[in-house]
Formats: structure tokens, C-alpha cells, sequence
């Protein structure tokens, strides 16, 4: 596959047409910050495109409840709200704002 090469600043001035440029001529963009590869930007294949969408929704109907569950009930139990000294956040003395 052709590659083509901006900075950059020339992509985020002209992102649209180069993204449409892109998309009809099979070929990659590689942007470039002082000269220095940066990021490849390349088209979607349609093979990835189709495999995507046989995947979204692959595992629909396939989760099986059992008996004790409550749809209504609470998601966890209070007692797993209490601190685990076992816990990362413990071991790090972590604070969360």
C-alpha cells in the first residue's frame, strides 16, 4: 500500500479532505512531527469491516440466569463495600477524589 506523508499541522488543517482522499485512493497517511513518524492512519478493510459487524450482538441470548437471581435485588452486597486491606488502592495509600 502507497503511503503519503504531512505534518501534522497540514493534516489538522485539511483532515476532511485528506480522510476522502483516504477513502477513495487506498493508500495510507503517515503523519509526521519534525520530520519523525508520528502516526499511520490507514483505510478500513472490508474484511475488517464485516468481521466487526458479525461480532457486534455474536453473544446475544447466550447469558443464563440462575434461579437465585433478582433483577430487582441489589447488584452486590453491603459487606463488599467495606475496605479490603488486600486492595491495591490500600497497598498504594491511594487517595480518590
Amino acid at each position: 500500500m502507497k503511503t503519503k506523508q504531512i505534518s501534522i499541522s497540514e493534516f489538522k488543517a485539511h483532515c476532511t479532505e485528506e480522510i476522502r482522499t483516504l477513502e477513495k485512493g487506498g493508500f495510507a497517511i503517515e503523519l509526521t512531527r519534525h520530520g519523525k513518524r508520528v502516526a499511520l492512519i490507514t483505510p478500513v478493510s472490508p474484511e475488517t469491516d464485516s468481521g466487526m459487524k458479525s461480532w457486534l450482538g455474536s453473544c446475544r441470548d447466550t447469558v443464563k440466569y440462575g434461579e437465585k437471581y433478582q433483577h430487582d435485588g441489589p447488584a452486590w452486597n453491603e459487606k463488599d463495600w467495606e475496605p479490603n486491606k488486600k486492595s491495591c488502592f490500600h497497598r498504594i495509600n491511594l487517595q480518590i477524589y
